[in-house]
């Protein structure tokens, strides 16, 4: 049986964003089609009519994720004071609201260790979304070159999923807050002054 097209680019959708998700929240390695498909009530077999293979779904999965938190971010410094837009972009991602919604969050504190082990072919695509994120916040970085605010953001980023990492293995959520407010405080300051 066909499906128009439109039913089948929305169908498309709904097993990218179900993916996108449950690999954040689950982690890629255990959670496959089968799982992707069963969550949003499809069968396996119905995968192939979308999907050349699973790696193809899992740089979508990733590329979606990477634009949604880019979404985040970006509302995060619009929303904030002019000239504040770093600070407020440092306190949404290391915000406890942040660390206990892994399935709506960053990407590379969840699943970074995972793309590392890909292939080189899934990196390079996977490095072209993060790039792409990268590129969709450096409006808000402070610089006065375009260099100046990559270094800033290129050593930023990473010590900030660092720290949401660090504070994820933390069982005690006073502690978690404790780790996340001393960094907050710092970046700010390092970064975003």
């Amino acid at each position: 049986m066909r499906y128009p097209a439109q039913q089948k680019a929305e169908t498309k959708a709904k097993i990218v964003s179900a993916a996108s998700r449950i690999f954040r929240e689950r982690g890629a390695e255990g959670n496959g089609i089968g799982s992707v498909m069963k969550e949003i009530g499809l069968t396996k077999g119905g995968f192939y009519r979308h999907f050349e293979n699973r790696d193809q779904l899992y740089v979508e999965a990733l590329a979606k994720a990477f634009t949604e938190m880019g979404d985040l971010m970006v509302e995060a410094a619009k929303s904030a004071e002019r000239g504040h837009e770093l600070e407020a972009m440092i306190r949404r991602y290391l915000s406890m609201g942040h660390l206990k919604s892994p399935a709506i969050g960053c990407v590379i504190s969840t699943l970074g260790s995972d793309i590392a082990r890909q292939p080189a072919s899934i990196r390079n695509q996977i490095n072209r979304c993060m790039q792409a994120y990268r590129e969709r916040l450096l409006p808000y970085v402070p610089g006065k070159t375009l260099e100046e605010k990559t270094a800033r953001f290129s050593l930023l980023y990473p010590s900030m999923v660092g720290i949401l990492i660090a504070a994820r293995t933390l069982a005690d959520p006073d502690a978690q807050e404790k780790l996340l407010a001393h960094a907050r405080e710092s970046f700010i300051e390092k970064y975003a002054r």
